[in-house]
């Protein structure tokens, strides 16, 4: 799983600063049917306010479709640089994408990842409007918490980054009746292409993310559910 993960961060990587090719889109999603879409709209670079800005690394595309194949979650992330930035504005294909699977499949979360600089103070941190974005419960956020911790990912902060600022994925899932959380995760747990340690922290934190996943779909396995 952790190669496949390499494999994706190195190909993405490759692809961060160009256009995608004609014909071909600079967004893919991974269908699931497990009621969970996870987002990765920074892994290339996305253009805001005139001019492309760097990408949060494409070990946030990888960790997301690990998620899909281990617990059968949507996914949706960039392979290609985009001419809009989906967490800033709403007017994108990436949003539109997003609008489209919570009106089909409506889902009970919304996982929006990030990658955070590597001098930033915590290793993840969970931005929710100020709790806004959870509607009031906060049992999702606390079963995250545990799952993380099990990890043995304990450095954790609140709303550091808590995606109230600008059009983010987290107020435009709340503003659709879906709860939802914006994880900004240390970008030293998202380079599993550097290998040893790197590859097992990446490791790490996607074994936390997918045991959770799969308490709060109620699927030990992470298999896709017949239709």
């Amino acid at each position: 799983m952790v190669q496949s993960a390499i494999d994706l961060e190195q190909r993405i990587s490759s692809q961060s600063r160009l256009d995608a090719p004609e014909g071909t889109s600079p967004v893919v999603i991974i269908p699931g049917n497990n009621k969970v879409i996870i987002t990765a709209p920074h892994a290339t670079e996305s253009f805001r306010e005139g001019r492309y800005r760097m990408s949060d690394g494409a070990g946030t595309a990888a960790l997301a479709a690990m998620l899909n194949s281990l617990t059968c979650a949507t996914v949706i992330y960039t392979q290609y640089r985009t001419r809009s930035d989906a967490n800033y504005y709403d007017d994108n294909a990436f949003k539109d994408a997003l609008a489209k699977l919570i009106h089909t499949s409506k889902p009970m979360l919304v996982l929006d990842i990030h990658g955070s600089h590597d001098s930033r103070p915590y290793e993840v941190d969970f931005g929710t409007l100020e709790g806004k974005s959870l509607f009031g419960d906060s049992t999702r956020l606390h079963q995250l918490i545990a799952s993380l911790h099990k990890e043995g990912i304990l450095n954790l902060s609140s709303n550091y980054f808590a995606a109230q600022k600008n059009r983010t994925i987290t107020r435009f899932s709340h503003a659709k009746g879906v709860p939802a959380i914006q994880l900004e995760i240390n970008s030293s747990w998202l380079r599993p292409a550097e290998g040893g340690l790197m590859a097992h922290r990446f490791a790490q934190v996607l074994q936390g993310l997918a045991r959770y996943i799969r308490i709060i779909t109620n699927n030990a396995s992470g298999k896709c559910e017949q239709a």
